[in-house]
């Protein structure tokens, strides 16, 4: 019996707008703390888990920087501003898991989120019932952009990479869908993959919807209903 494709979505920045308030929220912590940290720094903890990003910000900040005063701080005001504005999805995502649904199409999430906190953003953006399959950062050996958890998902759904797309927002998460073995389209959000690493990916695209259609496109023309 052959395996079944699947389609493996990312969360922050791919389809939940969160990654925007993350950085404004580490900004404002490390302010608070007398301490300015530049929004170039932010975009370079994109697509990691948060023990690599701990450990890429002290890196770039320096040994003194109050990492742990300033990440509880940004943790706090994370979350007030998720559960008080709520999570916005990005345009298309709707549409195309109804497509996806409709077509018996198995789904998982693999994100770098820690799972506590993942499954409280997908639970504020309605979109737990979607999902059966959702792995996470904390849950694998090493973050993006190893390939852990998307083998992980892979392993779960019981698909062979290679007949499987990921999509992803960020360069982290392309390397890690890549060298996974699965194919990668990309739908950039606060910045596109580097020249060096575009590449990688089967296609680079605006949004949900255009990737919807590449999609489409990969499944091939759905069976006439009898």
């Amino acid at each position: 019996m052959s395996k079944p494709r699947a389609v493996v979505f990312d969360m922050d920045g791919l389809m939940l707008d969160t990654e925007r308030i993350a950085l404004e929220c580490w900004i404002e912590s490390a302010r608070t703390a007398g301490w300015e940290i530049s929004r170039e720094t932010c975009l370079a903890l994109v697509g990691l888990d948060s023990r690599q990003s701990r450990q890429a910000l002290l890196d770039r900040m320096g040994g003194s920087f109050p990492l742990a005063e300033v990440s509880q701080r940004g943790r706090v005001r994370y979350l007030e501003r998720l559960r008080g504005e709520g999570v916005a999805l990005k345009p298309g995502l709707l549409e195309l898991l109804e497509r996806l649904d409709a077509r018996g199409v198995p789904l998982a999430v693999a994100t770098s989120t820690q799972q506590a906190l993942a499954h409280e953003k997908l639970a504020l953006a309605g979109l737990t019932q979607r999902f059966g399959i959702v792995v996470c950062g904390d849950q694998v050996p090493k973050g993006k952009p190893a390939p852990d958890v998307y083998l992980a998902a892979m392993e779960r759904l019981g698909a062979d990479p290679t007949c499987c797309i990921a999509l992803e927002d960020s360069e982290i998460g392309l390397r890690a869908a890549h060298a996974a073995g699965l194919s990668c389209i990309v739908v950039p959000d606060l910045m596109p993959p580097s020249a060096a690493f575009e590449p990688l990916a089967r296609a680079i695209v605006p949004t949900l919807r255009e990737a919807g259609v590449l999609v489409e496109e990969w499944l091939g023309r759905p069976p006439t209903p009898r």
